[in-house]
């Protein structure tokens, strides 16, 4: 079992080349066949029958075995780290199930150690300042989505957290007493 799971990628690359050539040939012989039975007089039904039925067998493997060297292929592959490449795939794979087969989303989401060392690394070469990191840091502890993105430091006033600057931001919503006119 253990020769079959090393060799599983070289296995199917094999299976999908060798029904691809059998379905081209077996359609190549099969209109050669029913050429002839049609010029010689034979039965021209049965003989397109029998061949169109043994390409359609060998072309539907040949779609099985080449999702399954795709599949494959996905699984190993070393994919770049992206949060907006990962949201993306998710996106995809909740319009189109089969492909949340695969789990690339989860394949191509940076972990947190990497999104970590990149916010880390911003703030050593000078890209952030320290407010902009501790702010960011706190937003990648508390688990908030990467995609919408860290608040502009221009947003955020000396002496007032991130949170409380979103949430001047932020639109308001309209109190019982505004919603209704005053009574005298």
């Amino acid at each position: 079992m253990s020769w079959l799971a090393d060799n599983r990628l070289l296995l199917l690359f094999a299976a999908v080349v060798l029904t691809t050539l059998g379905a081209v040939g077996a359609a190549i012989v099969g209109v050669v066949a029913t050429l002839g039975a049609l010029v010689g007089g034979g039965a021209v039904v049965q003989t397109f029958a029998v061949f169109f039925l043994g390409t359609l067998l060998l072309a539907g493997l040949d779609v099985v075995f080449s999702v399954a060297l795709v599949r494959e292929l996905a699984r190993r592959a070393s994919l770049p780290k992206s949060q907006r490449a990962a949201g993306v795939l998710a996106r995809a794979e909740s319009l189109i199930p089969p492909l949340a087969a695969l789990g690339l989303s989860d394949t191509v989401a940076p972990s947190f150690e990497d999104r970590h060392e990149a916010l880390t690394r911003r703030y050593v070469e000078g890209e952030i300042t320290e407010a902009t990191y501790e702010r960011e840091l706190q937003d990648l502890l508390d688990g908030s989505d990467a995609e919408t993105g860290p608040l502009d430091e221009a947003r955020v006033e000396p002496g007032r957290s991130a949170s409380a600057a979103a949430s001047r931001d932020a639109p308001r919503s309209e109190t019982e007493s505004e919603r209704e006119p005053a009574r005298e």
